[in-house]
């Protein structure tokens, strides 16, 4: 039977954490990443030689490497961890007790009793206040270990074994000396110096293949023109307009040119930052050499005006697997489903288990392909770096299993996207190319939120003082390539993946003044006295953020207790407990958000379990959804049985989800249901959300449909 080609693409990007005018980086990412994901990634591929893979490898990620390995920059959290524990000052201390932590708990730090051990004497919610005197309950050796620690607990289990010094440390356990941790960073740099030419050894061998992104990771069609997004966001209030194609086409050649410089040879492929494309990127792709590039199944459905899926199942294999020809360059897209799994639904499940589901759906598509099957290729793209701390051991186990299946099964092939193009050439054209991402086949995450369109505005605003100081540039190239590196990094995509409320993150304070210091620092070349708004924060902080954002999309998502795929809720409204009262609050709060959404017939509901609770725990509990208008009304759902009232569906697993028809809410469309959720155990009650003020959502009606669908 002819063999269906697989071809897997890790995404490896971090973004830049270094200050303008400053050596040390202000969050400590690539070292620690590198540490864990970039060397393993390449040497379990190694242990299964039928394996050929992708990495996709972002230029700002390999340079701040390189810079590390050549010894030129440190970070912040490097030094202090490199610092005498007994010469740490107070302000020190709390910063090793608040960010030595910062790791995925269950597999990074339970699973060593020391690191435990400390974990449970600073406590799992300190309030910023109580550090200074818990502070005072850790002895020196105590810090000292924790030094270690958070450094041990970001190595791969791969340089335990490859590394005695390292193998001895981790054995050792506890009561580390300065000696030990001066063996800790010999290896560290070491690690760290073998990562780039192991990439080259297996690029050059022919089992991988070497991809890569626009240079800073810039959302390519918003430079170009973010009114772009309009197409599939009609409704979102944007800012004015930024229009530098000139920018997008600097970042791509720029990209490709520091691979070529680094690796000896130029990629032929490129993932779009975030999987963003539009007809006019593609178009500059195309003009600077690169071959192929990728996006996502959703952004080809809207392309062609049609599903390829009946429910989750892929009904047309034969749409989705194969590339389309879009000028010179060949346009591949992922296969969303397995992809969302693999990075946010597999780390739960028994790693051969997840092994055999993978190769399964794989298998079943083959066999729809028939003898048409080596003609298709399934493209299978995602974060190659992120997902492995929710795995147990660092994934080694699930890649292991999931490679030796992938090598015996005699359905599937593995190969590069060159490989497969180097085969077929007869492929179709695309006429229409929708633009948008792969999370949701929009822009929404960066674009169209109040902070997002504050940090366009200001982009903008820098952008524009260096266009008119363009005459005095001319005669400077060094000042120009200083001020326009500072722009190019302000125009990456991570900034406004933090902005928006759409995700959190512990440093969010830390990314926003990184933003916010390469515009400054575009003023200072420039001469010029930066805006007054660069010096205050864009990101809305506790009460100043709102709890509850309204949802913008239709939404049906699968009713498991999972979150199946990554972009299922995306278009959800969402109420935020911890922005909710106050730390006490936070602290003893069961579930973390809640998130509400429709379709034109019902109403979802998903409750987050805050970190360290478990819905298992519950026993009994009940959740009491009480409908305060237009008709009043109380709704029991019951975990452990899984049942509600008739019509309705609840599941609870990692999460909980329910479906509520919107018949059953009495309300109309126009009008607005307001409701509150009641968690109760045993005849109490546990916790309410809101804790004040009830939702508020309005009954989408017909207008709302079309207006969403007409993208």
């Amino acid at each position: 039977m002819p063999a269906l080609n697989v071809a897997f693409l890790w995404h490896m990007h971090q973004p830049c954490y270094r200050e303008p005018d400053n050596r040390v980086f202000r969050l400590p990412w690539v070292r620690l990443h590198a540490l864990k994901d970039y060397y393993d990634m390449v040497s379990i591929a190694q242990q299964h030689p039928d394996i050929k893979l992708c990495f996709n490898l972002v230029p700002v990620l390999l340079e701040q490497l390189q810079d590390y390995v050549s010894g030129s920059c440190s970070d912040l959290h490097l030094e202090v961890s490199k610092k005498p524990a007994a010469d740490l000052n107070n302000e020190e201390k709390l910063f090793v007790l608040r960010d030595f932590f910062m790791a995925n708990w269950a597999n990074m730090v339970e699973v060593h009793p020391r690191y435990r051990e400390l974990l449970g004497k600073r406590g799992r919610n300190p309030k910023p206040g109580d550090l200074a005197d818990i502070a005072r309950r850790f002895s020196v050796q105590d810090i000292r270990d924790l030094q270690v620690w958070f450094n041990l607990g970001w190595t791969d289990p791969v340089h335990f074994q490859n590394d005695p010094q390292l193998a001895r440390l981790k054995a050792k356990g506890s009561n580390f000396t300065e000696e030990d941790k001066g063996l800790l960073w010999n290896s560290q740099q070491a690690i760290l110096a073998s990562i780039i030419p192991l990439y080259k050894q297996a690029w050059d061998s022919g089992q991988l293949e070497i991809s890569t992104t626009p240079y800073y990771h810039p959302i390519l069609p918003l430079l170009c023109d973010s009114n772009i997004a309009r197409e599939s966001m009609p409704g979102a209030p944007l800012p004015p307009a930024f229009v530098f194609p000139e920018d997008a086409l600097a970042q791509i050649t720029q990209g490709l040119d520091y691979l070529e410089k680094i690796f000896g040879r130029r990629p032929a492929g490129m993932w779009p930052s975030e999987g963003s494309v539009s007809r006019e990127t593609v178009e500059l792709m195309d003009r600077t050499g690169v071959r192929w590039l990728a996006s996502d199944e959703g952004i080809l459905e809207r392309s062609l005006g049609r599903h390829l899926r009946r429910g989750h199942e892929l009904a047309h294999p034969e749409i989705l697997y194969r590339p389309y020809r879009l000028g010179s360059c060949s346009l591949f897209f992922r296969d969303r489903v397995i992809s969302d799994k693999l990075g946010f639904d597999y780390y739960n499940w028994d790693p051969a288990q997840a092994a055999r589901d993978l190769v399964a759906r794989l298998e079943q598509s083959a066999e729809k392909l028939g003898a048409e099957a080596a003609k298709h290729i399934a493209p299978i793209i995602l974060d190659g770096e992120n997902v492995w701390e929710f795995f147990p051991d660092d994934g080694h186990e699930f890649l292991n299993q999931l490679y030796g299946r992938l090598s015996s099964s005699q359905k599937l092939r593995c190969c590069t996207f060159s490989q497969y193009l180097d085969e077929q050439h007869d492929l179709p054209g695309l006429t229409k190319l929708f633009p948008g991402s792969w999370i949701n086949s929009d822009f929404r995450i960066w674009i169209g939120a109040e902070e997002d369109n504050e940090a366009w505005e200001q982009l903008l605003r820098a952008r524009q003082a260096v266009q008119q100081s363009q005459k005095t540039l001319e005669g400077d190239p060094e000042r120009y390539r200083q001020v326009m590196e500072q722009i190019y990094t302000a125009e990456g995509s991570d900034w406004c993946w933090w902005y928006g409320g759409n995700f959190s993150s512990e440093n969010l304070a830390e990314f926003d003044e990184l933003f916010r210091g390469h515009l400054r620092a575009v003023y200072k070349l420039l001469e010029m006295e930066a805006p007054e708004r660069l010096f205050r924060p864009i990101a809305k902080e506790g009460a100043e953020r709102q709890p509850v954002s309204q949802p913008i999309g239709f939404i049906t998502p699968a009713i498991d207790g999972r979150v199946t795929e990554f972009y299922e809720w995306s278009g959800s409204g969402v109420y935020d407990v911890h922005l909710n009262g106050g730390a006490m609050r936070r602290s003893q709060s069961f579930f973390s958000q809640v998130h509400f959404g429709f379709d034109p017939g019902n109403f979802y509901l998903r409750l987050d379990p805050s970190p360290g609770s478990n819905l298992g725990s519950l026993g009994d509990a009940r959740l009491k959804v009480e409908l305060l208008s237009p008709v009043r009304r109380t709704m029991i759902f019951r975990l452990k049985e899984q049942q509600g009232p008739e019509g309705c569906l609840i599941a609870a697993d990692r999460i909980v989800e329910m479906k509520i028809p919107f018949e059953l809410t009495g309300a109309k469309a126009g009008e607005s249901v307001g409701l509150l959720l009641i968690l109760e155990e045993g005849g109490n009650e546990l916790e309410k959300h809101p804790d004040g003020p009830p939702i508020t959502i309005k009954v989408p009606g017909r207008d709302f449909e079309d207006h969403y669908w007409q993208a």
